[in-house]
């Protein structure tokens, strides 16, 4: 027996961009919320070789739904300057939720 949810997408988020800086993850952030674009935050840890030879931050990959893709590159692009310390990335996302 097939109920109505049987047909709905499930796991259509994306990995959209990432940034290393805290204070253009705090601008992005705004600027989805004002244009209601809704997200979740992923950090990701720096790599042996990264701390090794230098920087050491880490990533922080904002993950969007894939219906929103095409309003949060409107939003990116109204950034201007900072779209240089934004790394796009667009690709499927690996979440797991393990219970």
């Amino acid at each position: 027996m097939e109920n109505e949810y049987s047909k709905v997408k499930v796991n259509n988020e994306i990995d959209f961009c990432s940034v290393t800086d805290t204070d253009v993850k705090t601008v992005i952030e705004k600027a989805f919320m004002k244009a209601r674009v809704s997200y979740f935050l992923r950090w990701e840890k720096p790599s042996l070789l990264s701390k090794i030879f230098g920087g050491g931050k880490p990533d922080i990959v904002f993950c969007i739904n894939s219906a929103q893709l095409e309003t949060a590159e409107e939003v990116v692009g109204e950034l201007g300057d900072m779209e240089s310390a934004i790394k796009m990335l667009r690709t499927k996302s690996n979440n797991k939720i393990g219970f």
